[in-house]
């Protein structure tokens, strides 16, 4: 690789397939109630756990000590710096800005160039772009390249998220808003849909799980338009959901790669345990000769 990729450990992705692509990941910050934690030090069973116990989330993002750390580690080895992939999800997370301050000392004391790009798109979503500019590193392409690519795939980037109530949303006192910024009334009642960019919002209510995964993939279609994607089921704590979603987006979308990832506390927080959803983007071009 001639570019590192760094992005924030909401991505969710396994150590292994990070390990595989080249990506590294610097990690999320959380409280619940007074105790902090990095995400990867709870199990996911312990995280959703403490939710459903009542413990208040606070996401505080990514550290500036984290980010320059990852920055360093992806640097090694990569002549031309570091490409980080930034989202801000919610209001209350600092970690772009703790990306800039990170990279002005990598740069200031270290004379390693990076390249921040927030992008509006979060977990599965940003995954996948994650996933296709390492696609198009490990194939030799260049910074130019990679940024290109980034561009090339982030306006069919998306995630669509799924629960079977919306428990999670009351806990967290999201609710309300959620519901009066959806304009499709209350969602009480049937299985709703969310778009899961910067903020969750609800685009549909379904009448049952399987109209709920139909309609997510009509629209997964419709941005996708035909086109071969990357795709990243995710769940929280819902494995046998996470199966059939993968199921069907592989029968109804041009998948070139499709991976199930477990949900952290980033958007997880909010949906709470038996969450499912689909990340994409479309596949990114080869890099010129």
């Amino acid at each position: 690789m001639s570019v590192g990729i760094v992005c924030d450990s909401s991505v969710d992705l396994p150590d292994g397939l990070l390990e595989e692509r080249g990506l590294r990941t610097a990690p999320v910050g959380y409280s619940l109630g007074a105790t902090y934690y990095s995400q990867g030090q709870q199990t996911h069973a312990e995280f959703y756990d403490a939710l459903g116990r009542g413990e208040r989330l606070t996401l505080n993002g990514v550290t500036s000590e984290d980010w320059e750390s990852v920055f360093l580690e992806a640097a090694d080895g990569c002549d031309e710096g570091v490409i980080c992939l930034c989202q801000a999800f919610g209001s209350s997370s600092p970690s772009f800005d703790s990306a800039e301050f990170a990279s002005r000392r990598i740069e200031h004391f270290h004379e390693i160039d990076v390249r921040i790009h927030q992008t509006p798109r979060s977990t599965a979503g940003q995954a996948a772009i994650a996933l296709a500019l390492s696609r198009v590193s490990n194939a030799g392409g260049d910074r130019e390249a990679v940024e290109r690519a980034l561009d090339e795939v982030s306006a069919s980037a998306d995630i669509f998220m799924l629960t079977p109530d919306v428990d999670g949303l009351d806990r967290a006192g999201e609710l309300s808003a959620v519901q009066s910024q959806s304009g499709i009334g209350s969602l009480d009642f049937g299985v709703p849909v969310f778009r899961a960019r910067d903020r969750v919002k609800a685009v549909a209510l379904a009448d049952d799980a399987d109209q709920a995964e139909h309609m997510l993939l009509d629209r997964a279609a419709d941005i996708l338009g035909g086109q071969p994607a990357i795709l990243v089921v995710t769940h929280a704590l819902a494995p046998e959901a996470a199966a059939r979603l993968s199921e069907k987006a592989s029968a109804r979308l041009t998948a070139e790669e499709i991976h199930i990832t477990e949900l952290g506390p980033t958007v997880g927080g909010l949906l709470g345990a038996g969450a499912w959803g689909l990340g994409f983007c479309q596949s990114p071009s080869a890099p010129s000769a």
